[in-house]
């Protein structure tokens, strides 16, 4: 070696180095690494060729920023992050490619600090690689690996790592289906807790899950209904709206909830539901605007799912507008609204009964607003051994509420009476006297077949084939607990008492009336009695035109569970059978198995349930041979009435084909528009006085997601 070149490589080892760490690659020559030469040029070494291709095979990279770092095999002037997949540029010179973005990379955003080389460091490019670097050979996965491999445990999630996506999808889901405002992400606690559970994860900020995750979650739950819809049977399905406007926001809403029956294989059906709409209405609500939005969404659905969807019935309330609105659709009124006005006007035209309910209402309120009143109440009851239950206020958009609140004081009628007489509870007279507290019992006695009826319909699995079979039986213990409760002599002044009623109906539950009269009839008083008979008139006066609809009577029909046996003695079956014909196109007769002999035992002690099973039980058996498939459907076996009616249905999809598809459109219709209510209770929640001024659609989306997670979970699960 020249005297020259050691001087050189005395006086500029570390120049030399650092030229080495610059390099683009950090490769040394063959030469070099056999040891024939040992000082270090920029000409030494490895540098891309000017086409731009990958380094020379025979070099090696002597930069520790290659423990990280994989060049793109699709762009050489590219370098992929191991660590979270990035891509970086090494510069624009093919010939001159250098590392800086990479160590930079390293440094800002994974927090690790630059290899340095100390100036005593041997000139040596083995001795400094293998050392400070580790790209030498024989060292690389033994030396720099462990601890590259300890940094990058320690470092953040980027934003597309998996587990980080992951954790975002469910802080998402947390968001809607806990209905939290957007700003839980950035609360304190929440930031520690999910600190505490994963340090590497970074929270993205509350626009991030307003603008970003939530409406993919929305766009991906909307697509799932798009799926379902596509199966939907015959393409018909049925609808329920309603019309909310918040207090907080001074917004209003538009619902509609579908429901249909979804094809599950060749032969196999189950029901569906789902929320379709829940938008701003911010015009004038005339039955115009209504007709026309819903047509409007509905044809945005439609033109999601590629193809027609006929909608065969529209549940809402009883508004004028709504009625109005929906005249060209098959539209059925709510029934729990009807019956609401049914038991509200009862009550109202009862002085004995208001004067009862207001002292009610006044002791359940005190004990709800007065904590002292509400902790005196539980001392009473540990001392009287009663459950530990609050009193219940009602609600005057529910009238079952009503029933709640004297099913809870006659429950606490000890405790409540020491109360009213230690102080009075509000302005108004708050003591309930012996007469009232019995009248109190005889209400709920009278109230009860109600709160029946209202809680069958409410189920999310209750159909329009219910209706008709429910009031029936209805009207028959309304009639029996005013008639039978009649003293001896009297007389009955109200028409209503023979309603649906006929002797034939009389003989066939004779069993049943005198049960009911034993247990409720002799004790029930003279206000109650009056109460019962307030009731049959308005159950005359607003259902008897069901009684005479071809929907509703069609529906019975043609649901298992019942078919012509809970029928009123004044239902024409023949002509139904002939209206129904007309409706459809009836099938080739097919061989159908015997009718089954064993009547299937009541599995539930309800008054109303027991009365249509002895109706089912009185019904004579038919011993003529099945002409055509509505025959053969009347006289095949039957089900019990807690059994699905839609199991029933996907076993003679085969071979009654028109006939199951029209019985299943009718059988996933709701009787009532409550699923549009519930709709607007989660809409409350989220337009809270806390979040008055979030945006419509950010409404939308949130109670969208929500609602269809809950209806995801209990539909398709028949609730008997």
């Amino acid at each position: 070696m020249s005297d020259a070149e050691n001087t050189s490589a005395d006086t500029e080892p570390p120049v030399r180095v650092c030229l080495t760490l610059q390099d683009s690659e950090g490769q040394i020559s063959d030469n070099e690494n056999s040891g024939s030469s040992t000082h270090i040029s920029p000409t030494e070494t490895n540098i891309a060729s000017g086409d731009g291709g990958p380094p020379p095979p025979k070099t090696k990279r002597t930069s520790a920023v290659w423990d990280s770092f994989t060049v793109s095999e699709n762009d050489p002037s590219k370098a992929i992050c191991k660590l979270c997949k990035s891509k970086l540029s090494r510069g624009r010179d093919a010939k001159h490619y250098n590392t800086t973005s990479l160590h930079n990379h390293l440094l800002y955003v994974h927090h690790m600090r630059k290899p340095t080389v100390s100036a005593t460091s041997s000139p040596l490019p083995s001795r400094v690689t293998g050392v400070q670097l580790g790209a030498a050979k024989g060292s690389h996965s033994s030396s720099s690996s462990p601890i590259l491999t300890a940094f990058a445990a320690k470092q953040p999630f980027s934003a597309n790592h998996p587990r980080s996506k992951q954790i975002t999808e469910m802080i998402g889901k947390m968001i809607c289906t806990d209905l939290e405002p957007f700003s839980v992400v950035e609360r304190r606690g929440f930031k520690q807790l999910v600190g505490f559970l994963e340090p590497k994860y970074k929270i993205p900020s509350r626009h991030y899950f307003s603008r970003t995750v939530v409406p993919e979650m929305y766009e991906a739950m909307r697509g799932e209904l798009v799926q379902s819809l596509k199966a939907a049977e015959g393409g018909v399905i049925n609808l329920t709206t309603d019309l909310w406007t918040s207090n907080h926001n001074a917004h209003a809403y538009l619902c509609l909830t579908g429901h249909w029956c979804e094809r599950v294989g060749e032969a196999s059906v189950q029901r569906r539901a789902g929320l379709l709409n829940v938008g701003v209405l911010d015009i004038e609500h005339t039955s115009n605007n209504i007709r026309c939005c819903l047509k409007e969404k509905m044809r945005e659905w439609e033109e999601s799912v590629g193809q027609s969807v006929t909608i065969r019935f529209v549940v809402s309330d009883n508004a004028a507008n709504m009625v109005k609105a929906l005249t060209e659709y098959g539209h059925i009124r709510c029934v729990s609204h009807t019956l609401h006005l049914v038991v509200i006007k009862a009550l109202e035209k009862n002085r004995v009964v208001t004067s009862l309910l207001s002292k009610a209402r006044s002791i359940s309120g005190h004990v709800h607003r007065s904590s002292k009143a509400s902790n005196r109440l539980q001392e009473l009851q540990t001392q009287l051994n009663l459950p530990q239950h609050t009193l219940i206020t009602d609600i005057k958009t529910r009238w079952n509420y009503t029933f709640y609140m004297l099913q809870r004081l006659v429950e606490q009628r000890r405790a409540v009476q020491i109360m009213t007489q230690e102080s009075n509870m509000g302005r108004a007279p708050t003591i309930i006297y012996p007469n009232e507290w019995g009248l109190a019992s005889d209400m709920l006695t009278v109230l009860s077949p109600f709160e029946e009826v209202t809680r069958a319909l409410s189920k999310h699995s209750a159909s329009i084939s219910e209706v008709i079979p429910l009031l029936h039986g209805l009207c028959f213990i309304i009639r029996s607990l005013h008639v039978g409760g009649l003293a001896a002599g009297e007389e009955s002044e109200d028409e209503s008492d023979q309603f649906m009623a006929g002797d034939d109906d009389q003989d066939a539950t004779v069993g049943l009336g005198q049960d009911v009269a034993a247990e409720s009839r002799e004790k029930l008083g003279t206000a109650a009695r009056k109460l019962a008979a307030s009731q049959s008139k308005e159950l005359e006066w607003r259902f008897e035109p069901i009684f005479a609809n071809s929907t509703f009577l069609l529906a019975t029909l043609l649901d298992p569970r019942y078919k012509v046996s809970c029928f009123p003695n004044n239902v024409d079956v023949e002509a139904l059978k002939r209206t129904l014909l007309l409706r459809m196109e009836l099938c080739d007769p097919v061989a159908t198995p015997a009718r089954n002999t064993e009547e299937t035992p009541a599995t539930s002690s309800t008054s109303i349930l027991s009365f249509l099973q002895k109706k089912k039980s009185a019904m004579p058996m038919r011993t003529h041979l099945p002409s055509g498939d509505m025959e053969a459907y009347l006289t095949d076996g039957d089900i019990s009435l807690t059994d699905d009616p839609l199991k029933y249905w996907s076993g003679k999809l085969q071979c009654w084909p028109n006939l199951a598809r029209f019985a299943l459109q009718h059988l996933s219709c709701p009787p009532t528009s409550v699923q549009s209510e519930r709709v607007f209770s989660t809409a409350g929640n989220v337009v809270s006085p806390q979040r008055a001024n979030l945006d419509p659609s950010h409404v939308e989306q949130l109670v969208f997601i929500k609602v269809n997670v809950d209806l995801k979970n209990s539909v398709g699960l028949f609730d008997p």
